[in-house]
């Protein structure tokens, strides 16, 4: 039977050794959780605001914050707020933190919603002319990295591409800080969900 050796790098022994770092991290994102938990309240607040604008039950389904461990190796926290994942299409916009990363917020629509919203996103495209906007049509529809090969900046997108959005399976827009920009997280994830909704008015 072959025998089985642990060994391990002087820096994993110093990690492994350590647990103030697992209780530090453990900190960050509970903080990082209520930072979301307070942005979906005031997201309700929006939304009810704008109620009469905004089409009937979009916003039905409450929101939902997820912690994983592994995208990509990493951990992350997202809240998805509207909700909607089902068999006519996607709508929704994720908040998401992504431990060493970033910080982005994305509006998925997929089915019914990007054939509705393909349009208004055409006529309206001025709401995401600056340099943090992305856009996302083809490739990998639940990439969420910056640095993967789905996204192009939102202002480079050419008019043949725009007239054939509604032809895609999915679009998505996404914009994304660099994860010095942590502090500034629930402003960023704020306007963007303002910037978002005025996609639907």
């Amino acid at each position: 039977m072959e025998e089985t050796k642990l060994s391990l790098s002087p820096e994993e022994w110093a990690i492994v050794a350590d647990p103030e770092i697992i209780l530090t991290k453990n900190a960050v994102l509970h903080k990082i959780k209520r930072s979301l938990e307070v942005l979906h309240q005031q997201q309700l607040g929006i939304v009810k605001e704008n109620a009469g604008r905004l089409p009937a039950g979009l916003f039905a389904n409450a929101g939902k914050i997820s912690r994983g461990e592994n995208y990509k190796g990493l951990p992350y926290l997202i809240l998805d707020y509207p909700r909607n994942f089902d068999k006519d299409g996607v709508f929704a916009i994720r908040s998401l933190f992504w431990w060493g990363k970033q910080v982005s917020t994305t509006m998925h629509l997929s089915g019914k919603w990007s054939a509705l919203l393909a349009p208004r996103l055409m006529e309206q495209r001025g709401l995401f002319g600056d340099a943090s906007y992305y856009i996302s049509w083809n490739g990998d529809e639940w990439e969420h990295d910056i640095q993967g090969s789905s996204y192009r900046p939102f202002r480079d997108a050419t008019l043949q591409q725009w007239m054939g959005l509604q032809e895609e399976a999915f679009i998505k827009i996404a914009s994304f800080a660099s994860i010095a920009a942590l502090e500034q997280a629930p402003e960023i994830w704020q306007k963007d969900f303002r910037n978002f909704l005025e996609l639907l008015f």
